[in-house]
């Protein structure tokens, strides 16, 4: 992700035509978005920073320092109209995949009307035997799966399945 500071964050960096958001979100001082430049992702958070006259990138001394310097890189590559590839340091590692495709396909069966036992033991726990009456409404396992049903929930609602069908 790419931290730019701005007096204005409404016009703080120019996008190449051709350039998408993708999934836009405000919290507090921060617009977070995702935008689409060809097959390229950048994750840009803009804060608002009044005393700055001409925007500047952030860039925190933290683990991720390198893939920070990367991301700002390509974002600056990119406000040059510059072609730019896919960054493989910033996909989704196989766990990260597999949770995802989990939580889609635990939407979809949700809005094609499957309850939460049927989530749990048709897709989450396969191979367990159902749970019950009260033994269900106490389980472990029941609050397992409003857990990810939230997660999905909120995959969905940010977006997520925008991104993951863009071309």
């Amino acid at each position: 992700m790419v931290i730019l500071e701005a007096a204005d964050p409404g016009r703080a960096i120019l996008l190449p035509p051709g350039s998408e958001p993708l999934v836009e979100a405000v919290i507090d001082a921060e617009h977070h978005v995702v935008v689409a430049y060809g097959t390229a992702r950048l994750r840009l958070c803009v804060r608002h920073a009044p005393g700055r006259p001409v925007p500047a990138l952030s860039i925190p001394c933290d683990p991720v320092c390198g893939l920070r310097l990367a991301a700002a890189a390509r974002l600056e590559r990119a406000t040059r109209g510059d072609r730019l590839a896919i960054d493989r340091a910033t996909l989704p590692t196989a766990y990260q995949r597999s949770r995802f495709a989990q939580l889609l396909g635990l939407h979809d069966a949700l809005e094609a009307g499957a309850s939460s036992r049927d989530l749990a033991f048709g897709l989450v726990f396969r191979g367990h035997r159902p749970l019950v009456g009260a033994t269900w409404k106490g389980s472990g396992e029941r609050r397992h799966v409003l857990r990810l049903i939230a997660d999905a929930r909120r995959l969905v609602a940010v977006g997520y399945r925008k991104l993951l069908v863009h071309s």
